[in-house]
C-alpha cells in the first residue's frame, strides 16, 4: 500500500494525524479496493465506503459485505448490507464506523473529503477538521510505478474498443449497438464487466453537439463518429477518443478538420515535458489549432488514475507546473454545424524529458 504511506507523509504536512477517505476514487487510490461504481450508489450500502489512514501508516477499511474481502494488508470491518432479511443497512455501517474508530484509535485532527463525506459519519468523527482534497489531488497527480503499470492497460484495453470502432460502425446499426459491440470487445479482454464512460454520437449535427448519450439514431454512409472510450480496469481508468467516417474517408473539408485536430495532438505529445505550465501548454495547443481554423469550446485534457477525471484539468487559467509521471489526457477537437464533430485524444504519461503515448490505435 505505498499510497497509503504518501498519505501519512502528506497527513505530516498538512498537520493532520488521520485522513478519512470517502470518495470512492481515494479509497481505491489510498488501499487499492474497488468500489463497484457502475450502477451508482450500491442499493446495500448504508453509506460511502470509507478508507482510514493515519499518519502512523495505520490503515482501516469500512465496506459493505457486497465488495468485502479484496484483500490488503489493513483493518476491515464488513457490515451486513445485503442480507435475506430486513436489513438496517444505515444502522450497521455507522456501528461499524464506530468500531473502526475505536479499533484504531482516531483521535486528533482528522482530514476529511467534504464533497463526499455524509453529516452522519461527520458526526462520529473526534477532533478538530482538516480539509484534504486539494493537497490530495496534487499527491494523486503523480503516478507511481505500479499505477503508470496500471493505467497503461486500461489504455491498452480502450485502445483495442477504439480498433473495433470502425468495423463495428456499419449502416443501419444503431449508436447503443455499435457502442455495445465495442464494450463486449473491451470487457472480453479484461475477463469481466468494465464500468464505462464517454460517449459513441454518428452524423453530422450529433456529432457536433456536445453532451448528447448515444441512442437510437441508425448509422449511414458517410456519417462523421466521435468514439470516446474510458473503461476502468482493476480500479484505474482508460481514456481515448478517435474520429472517422462511417465507410469511407469523408469530404476535403472533413479531411482537412480532422488533420487539423490530429495535429495538434501530434504537436502536444512533441511539446509536452515537465516543467511547463498547463496554462502555457493549453495555449500552445489552442494557438495551433485556431491557426488551422479551428477552435473548441471545452478544456484541452485533464489527469487521470482511480478517477476519469483527476486534477489537473488542462484550461487557461490553470498555472499549475507539469511534472514527471503525470499522466494526462489530451484532447483536442473541433465541432462544426453542417460538418461534424472531431475529437481526437490519447493518455500522455509525462517521462523526466518529455512525454509518451501510452498506448495507439
Amino acid at each position: 500500500m505505498e499510497n497509503a504511506t504518501r498519505i501519512a507523509g502528506l497527513l505530516a504536512e498538512i498537520g493532520a494525524d488521520w485522513a478519512i477517505l470517502t470518495g470512492a476514487d481515494s479509497v481505491c487510490f489510498a488501499t487499492g479496493h474497488v468500489v463497484p461504481v457502475e450502477i451508482g450508489f450500491s442499493p446495500f450500502a448504508g453509506g460511502p465506503t470509507i478508507a482510514f489512514v493515519s499518519r502512523d501508516g495505520a490503515v482501516g477499511l469500512v465496506c459493505p459485505n457486497t465488495d468485502a474481502g479484496q484483500g490488503g494488508p489493513w483493518e476491515e470491518i464488513s457490515y451486513p448490507g445485503f442480507a435475506c432479511a430486513v436489513t438496517d443497512q444505515i444502522g450497521n455501517y455507522l456501528r461499524a464506523v464506530q468500531d473502526m474508530i475505536a479499533r484504531l484509535g482516531v483521535a486528533g485532527r482528522v482530514a476529511v473529503e467534504p464533497a463526499s463525506l455524509t453529516a452522519a459519519v461527520a458526526d462520529l468523527l473526534p477532533g478538530e477538521r482538516r480539509v484534504i482534497d486539494r493537497p490530495l489531488a496534487r499527491l494523486r497527480a503523480i503516478k507511481t510505478a505500479r499505477e503508470i503499470n496500471l493505467l497503461r492497460r486500461a489504455a491498452v484495453v480502450a485502445a483495442m474498443g477504439q480498433r473495433e470502432a470502425p468495423t463495428a460502425s456499419i449502416p443501419g446499426r444503431s449508436e447503443l449497438d455499435v457502442l455495445n459491440a465495442i464494450r463486449a470487445r473491451m470487457e472480453t479482454e479484461v475477463g469481466v464487466r468494465c464500468a464505462l464512460a464517454g460517449e459513441y454520437l454518428a452524423g453530422v449535427e450529433r456529432s457536433a453537439t456536445l453532451g448528447l448519450a448515444p441512442g437510437a439514431y441508425r448509422l449511414r454512409p458517410g456519417d462523421p463518429v466521435v468514439c470516446d472510450l474510458a473503461p476502468r480496469v482493476q480500479g484505474y481508468w482508460g481514456d481515448s477518443c478517435s474520429s472517422f467516417v462511417v465507410g469511407g474517408e469523408g469530404t476535403a473539408a472533413y479531411r482537412a478538420m480532422h488533420d487539423a485536430c490530429f495535429g495538434t495532438l501530434q504537436l502536444a505529445l512533441s511539446e509536452l515535458r515537465p516543467g511547463l505550465r498547463v496554462c502555457e501548454f493549453d495555449a500552445r495547443l489552442r494557438a495551433h489549432l485556431k491557426s488551422q481554423g479551428y477552435y473548441y469550446p471545452h478544456h484541452s485534457g485533464h489527469g487521470i488514475g482511480t478517477s476519469v477525471h483527476e486534477w489537473p484539468r488542462l484550461v487557461p487559467d490553470e498555472t499549475a507546473m507539469i511534472e514527471e509521471n503525470m499522466v494526462l489526457m489530451v484532447e483536442p477537437g473541433s465541432y462544426v454545424p453542417g460538418l461534424g464533430g472531431i475529437r481526437c485524444e490519447f493518455m500522455l504519461r509525462v517521462t523526466r524529458a518529455g512525454a509518451e503515448a501510452m498506448a495507439m490505435f
